[in-house]
């Protein structure tokens, strides 16, 4: 004859650790969540027009947060007409995982030519024609032009990684970052995603 199993209520089992991935899902959150924040410093452009976050903050900014794990690659520019345009790639190492991001940034800059003389800034096509004229370029124009070409280009290329390089400044309507992983409260140290 059989002996009954005695039947025995199920023990309680300890709250659930953290698994490694929802770890790591949570501290790359918490650094998104920092890439959202504002800017600490937003400057006027030379024209006015516009809001722009400085070039040294910038680079100082990928500095801290990236912990100097950043770099630039595949600078290429052409001219077009009296303009340069560039585009270069950001090279960034996320602090959290180790994997690197890569960022398209692009940029152009007017190429300056000397003053247009009296006799033809009433005919708006020869203003024109003299502009574009590469014999009236400035003398050295570029010595500060190009280099400001490729800081433009990682100025650009930065603002796709957050807010706090300056990328809703100058748009009319922007987006909220939303954390996906959220703690719930009833249950301590326990994640959801939702």
């Amino acid at each position: 004859m059989r002996k009954k199993q005695e039947v025995k209520p199920q023990e309680q089992q300890p709250i659930a650790q953290l698994t490694y991935v929802e770890e790591e899902r949570m501290r790359l959150q918490n650094f998104l969540q920092r890439l959202q924040q504002e800017p600490s410093v937003i400057e006027k452009t030379p024209d006015g027009r516009a809001n722009t976050v400085p070039i040294s903050h910038i680079e100082m900014t990928l500095d801290e947060l990236y912990f100097g794990m950043w770099s630039t690659e595949n600078f290429k520019w052409q001219v077009i007409s009296n303009e340069i345009v560039g585009s270069l790639e950001l090279v960034v190492t996320n602090p959290v995982n180790n994997t690197q991001i890569r960022r398209v940034g692009s940029a152009s800059i007017q190429i300056m030519v000397d003053a247009i003389p009296q006799e033809i800034k009433h005919d708006r096509e020869k203003m024109k024609q003299w502009q574009l004229d590469a014999q009236n370029k400035k003398a050295n124009a570029l010595d500060m032009g190009f280099p400001k070409l490729k800081a433009e280009c990682l100025k650009n290329a930065s603002q796709s990684l957050g807010k706090v390089f300056g990328r809703d400044i100058n748009r009319k309507t922007s987006d909220t970052f939303r954390p996906l992983v959220k703690k719930k409260l009833e249950i301590k140290d326990q994640w959801t995603i939702e």
